[in-house]
């Protein structure tokens, strides 16, 4: 039991020193390998994110954390080259509404699965049990509360579709905003 402790404590001690600003971007990844996150090898984190279940995420490769990403316990898939911008969050918990004596009820954990190619910007919540299909664009600070399509540009709170955006390898540049 002693040894289970402590493995786990060495990690996430790991883990926080790994993601703290004490280490430059560039050595980041190494540093979770050597502390034994070796699954991070393809893709970048940033600086301050927390991850509270590392076990419970699925990384394709390319993907991007940037700095003070939070991502909850729960099961939560990222599919290849997914870009997540800075302080958001992907909350796999909710709880269902109790009695007047205690209102936050039984937690009630679902998966959030982000397809490939998809790039979340900076500030959204995503809540619960939603999928992001492969190529979208959720605009900063969106609240992501239904799944939403492959391929679109989604924003605001609740995150709405805006537009379709195309499925080729057309790659014209503009700036997202909600």
């Amino acid at each position: 039991m002693k040894k289970i402790i402590g493995a786990g404590i060495t990690k996430r001690v790991g883990w926080s020193l790994a993601t703290s600003s004490l280490i430059p971007n560039a050595k980041r990844t190494k540093f979770l390998g050597a502390v034994g996150f070796r699954k991070f090898k393809n893709g970048f984190i940033g600086a301050n994110v927390e991850i509270v279940s590392p076990d419970e995420v699925r990384f394709g490769d390319g993907f991007y954390l940037n700095r003070g990403v939070f991502i909850d316990y729960g099961e939560v898939v990222l599919g290849k080259n997914v870009y997540i911008g800075q302080r958001t969050m992907i909350v796999t918990v909710s709880h269902e509404i109790g009695d007047p004596t205690r209102r936050a009820g039984s937690g009630v954990v679902k998966p959030v699965r982000i397809g490939d190619g998809t790039w979340i910007g900076a500030g959204v919540i995503v809540l619960p049990g939603v999928t992001i299909g492969k190529g979208c664009v959720i605009g900063a600070g969106s609240v992501v509360t239904k799944d939403c399509a492959p391929n679109g540009l989604y924003v605001g709170s609740p995150a709405k579709l805006v537009r379709e955006l195309p499925e080729g390898a057309d790659r014209g540049e503009e700036e997202v905003s909600s």
